[in-house]
């Protein structure tokens, strides 16, 4: 009777075992799988701040660019562009008085 449960004891074990196994191989698995997808989302984001930068960029260097037009176009053109900025602040005036 000792053998038997000695033998019943040795098989259970050897069953534990052999589920701890194969939990452990899943447990890898997908850890392996999410590790995967998150470099592939690390991977976009990177592209995409990548684009944002150079966007904001251009964005700065096209600012620049009409701040230069403007100026010259005042040195030019001094009292057009002063009307522009009179007619500019009566609009603004216009629409933004309280009735």
């Amino acid at each position: 009777m000792a053998a038997d449960t000695s033998r019943a004891a040795g098989a259970a074990k050897a069953e534990a075992d052999r589920n701890i196994d194969r939990m452990g191989q899943s447990a890898h698995q997908a850890v392996d799988r999410v590790t995967g997808a998150a470099a592939q989302v690390a991977d976009r984001l990177s592209e995409h701040a990548e684009r944002i930068t150079d966007k904001g960029e251009e964005l700065l260097a096209m600012k620049d660019d009409w701040m230069e037009t403007a100026r010259d176009y005042v040195r030019e053109k001094p009292f057009a562009a002063l009307g522009m900025a009179v007619a500019a602040g009566y609009l603004l005036h216009m629409i933004t008085r309280s009735r």
